[in-house]
Parts: C-alpha cells; structure tokens; sequence
C-alpha cells in the first residue's frame, strides 16, 4: 500500500473502533546522518524514517499513539490505543480536525538525484569541509561538523476528507569551531547552509567562509563598559532575537497568558522600521512544505508590518479557541500531536548598505555571534558576544572578547535604527543586519 492507503486503513479502524474523528500523519523515506568532532570522522549512519501519528477525538476527549513503522497489525493496534485514551481524556470543546482546503504543489521541494545520494557520498563531503577549513589556514580547528540528507514522503488522511501527499529532499550541513595561533585563541564560530538540490551543495565554501571568521578574529581584547550601538548579523539575529519573537506569536502561548504581546493585535510592538513575514510558499524554501501537519494548506502570512503586528500564529485548537481559522502553522511529526511552528521567515531588509550602517556609528560593537538565553515571557536577555568587532568612529577596528549584552529584547526592538540592503539565510531564516541604538555593552 502508499502512505495514503496506511492512513485511510489506520483512519477507518479507529472509526469502527468508536472514535468520532481521526487523523494519520505519515513519513516515510531515509535518512542519513554524518558527524565529525576535533578535526576528525566520528560518526556515520543511514536509516528509514517510516512512521505514523494516529490523533482521536471521542466525545472531544483525545487520543494519540505513533509507531515507528507501516506494519499494518501495528498502525491497527496503535488506532486501538488512540481510541481507548481518547475515551479515557477529558472533554475539550476546542478538539476539532479541519476540513479539506485546496493545496496547490510547490516546486522545488525535491530533487530525484536525491536517490543515489549514499553514506559514502555524505561522508566525502563532511571530509571536503575538514580539508577545505584546515587548508584555509592551519591555525583552524574543527570542534565539529556535520552533514545530514533527509529523503522522504509525508502524508495526511482525516475523516473529514483531507487528503494530502508530498514528497521532500533536505540535504544540511554545519562546521563549528575556533582558530589557533600558539596560545592565542579566536572566538568560536559556525557556518551552516541547507538546500533541497543536491547540485546546490556547497560544502567547500561554507567551510571557507568559516574559516575566514575565526581567523579574522584572532587577536581579540577585552571590550570596555559603555551604552552604544549595537549591529546585528544575521546570524546574531537568529541567536538574539527569533525564539522570543516566536513565542511571543505563538497563538498557544498567548492564550495562556505567556505572550508579551497579548491583545497586541494593530498595536505597534516594535519599530516602524521592522516588517516580518512568514512565507511556507517559497520555491525550494529550507522550510516550504505545501501542507501543514494538519493538511492545511500554508501560505504567505504577514506577522508584523511597519511595527504593527498582524496575527498569532495558529494551528486549529488554538483557531478554535479564538473563533477564527488557522494560519496554517500547525507543525511537529509522527511522534507527537500538533504543535505550532514557522516556516520561512523573512525580515524585510532596508535601503542602507551593511557598510553605511557601520560608517554611521560612533561608538558600537558588530555581533556576528550571539550566545545567551533571552526569557521569553519578559524579554529579558542577557548573554555574551562569541564573535564580533568594536566599532570605533564608524569603523571596525578589532575583534573582541569578553563582553557582554544585556536589556529588554522587546524593548530594543523599539529601537532599531537601522537594516542593511544586504539579507543572508541562515537556514530557515532570511534577515539584514538589523541596528539597535542604547544597548548596555560590558566588557570583561
């Protein structure tokens, strides 16, 4: 049978078995998955990701149960399973299945050369990105790397008559580590790239473009104590300011009272200057899928525009819960039920060259690393700059170390005042260097 029969079968069983609706998430497909540590192969595995998460609702109570196979006794007695805790679960009026949308295809999402794409394959490119760091520049050390290749189908049958099937291919890889000359020591720092194309695969220049920044920021010093500019990478973007933004729109999170921005919904929550999308509709998108993990179909959703924001993101209990129609950012697997996630996230860049940005401050620091744990209910964020560079009449003029971030995340983003032309992905994420004015810098 395909995925869609095993759905239909596990479907249909947990009706004859008294459930009111049910749901089967499917995946099947492989996955391989290489890891190298200190410079050196570490690690080497190929595996099936066959699945499916069965969700019940009996009396609005639910049910869920997931097995990691398409054995056909196995789905029936984990329908089995679903049913009876759903009829042992608490009633909650907002346990409901959406109905059957239109899902039109998006391109790129998979590329058939995929297939022949073997271990071996997966380890001469984790051996390419040793070998393209270390021949660089000796000085540089590979903490670790790793390079994974998911190929697979994932599908979705419910009793309300969604129906849905898409087929994938997401090849990703990183490089993480420091430079060394004697016993001087560069700040650690990491470069990662995904695509859905293996002709796209370029893990040659991602470990060159990780090399460049640890040696680059040999001969760091401490920074000094003051309140300044702060301009962010985009890869500092990601560390910095994403998860709280996200938990801050998670419809979820909102409804329990855990958001900051709560009943914020046509009020200004940031700068004027910050737009931000999510878009699960983009062509060969790291994060594109047409469906969600409910079976609605995603699209381009428009979080926060001018400073205002827009929505909450929604999957269907928390629609419900609201009276309104999901986004379409139901998210998670086999193993779980549905959660709530992003897809493509895209901060709108500005008219300023990353260049013009740093000439117009006189006294700031670059971060092109970020390494903290903002609170995400109050914003509150406080960590250390792993990578980055003084900024000193509009120029930057050495790497530092020991140094300090501190304030109010949602408070500083009121303060952006600046975003460079420039954009970089970085995963899921497409962002400009974002500037932010009266940050708290304290050096070491």
């Amino acid at each position: 049978m395909n995925l869609l029969e095993y759905g239909e079968l596990a479907v249909k069983h947990a009706l004859e078995l008294g459930a009111d609706e049910a749901e089967a998430f499917l995946t099947q497909g492989r996955e391989i998955d290489v890891k190298a540590e200190a410079n050196e192969l570490k690690l080497a595995t190929s595996h099936a990701k066959d699945g499916i998460g069965i969700r019940v609702f009996s009396n609005r109570g639910l049910g869920f149960a997931s097995v990691n196979s398409l054995n056909e006794q196995e789905i029936k007695e984990a329908a089995r399973a679903a049913v009876s805790l759903s009829k042992a679960s608490p009633k909650d009026e907002h346990n409901v299945l959406p109905g059957p949308e239109p899902v039109a295809p998006i391109q790129g999402l998979y590329d058939d050369q995929s297939e022949k794409l073997g271990l071996d394959d997966a380890i001469s490119s984790i051996e390419e990105m040793l070998s393209a760091a270390r021949g660089h520049d000796s000085r540089v050390m590979v903490d670790s790397a790793a390079f994974d290749a998911t190929i697979e189908r994932r599908a979705i049958f419910n009793s309300r008559g969604i129906k849905a099937e898409e087929h994938s291919s997401l090849l990703s890889y990183f490089i993480m580590g420091m430079a060394r000359d004697g016993e001087e020591v560069s700040s650690f720092n990491y470069r990662f790239d995904a695509t859905r194309k293996v002709s796209e695969i370029n893990v040659k220049q991602t470990a060159i473009d990780f090399a460049r920044s640890v040696v680059d920021s040999l001969g760091a010093e401490k920074g000094e104590s003051f309140v300044g500019t702060v301009i962010l990478s985009p890869s500092a973007v990601l560390e910095f300011m994403i998860q709280p933004v996200l938990w801050a729109l998670n419809a979820n999170n909102v409804q329990k009272g855990m958001s900051r921005w709560a009943g914020m919904i046509d009020k200004e929550v940031v700068s004027p200057m910050l737009t931000m999308e999510d878009n699960g509709r983009i062509e060969g998108g790291a994060g594109s899928e047409s469906f969600d993990r409910e079976g609605l179909p995603h699209t381009r959703s428009i979080l926060i525009e001018d400073g205002i924001l827009q929505t909450y993101l929604h999957n269907s209990y928390t629609a419900c819960k609201d009276g309104r129609h999901s986004t379409g950012h139901a998210s998670g697997g086999t193993r779980t039920v549905p959660g709530i996630g992003p897809t493509n996230l895209l901060i709108k860049p500005g008219q300023t060259g990353k260049d013009d940005l740093i000439s117009g401050v006189k006294r700031g620091i670059l971060v092109t690393r970020f390494s903290g744990f903002p609170e995400p209910v109050s914003g509150d964020i406080s960590g250390a700059v792993k990578g980055g560079f003084l900024i000193e009449d509009g120029k930057l003029t050495r790497p530092l170390i020991e140094t300090m971030i501190s304030g109010n995340l949602f408070e500083l983003l009121a303060k952006v005042s600046g975003l460079s032309s420039e954009t970089e992905r970085i995963g899921t994420l497409v962002s400009p260097h974002i500037r932010i004015e009266d940050v708290s810098i304290t050096g070491g």
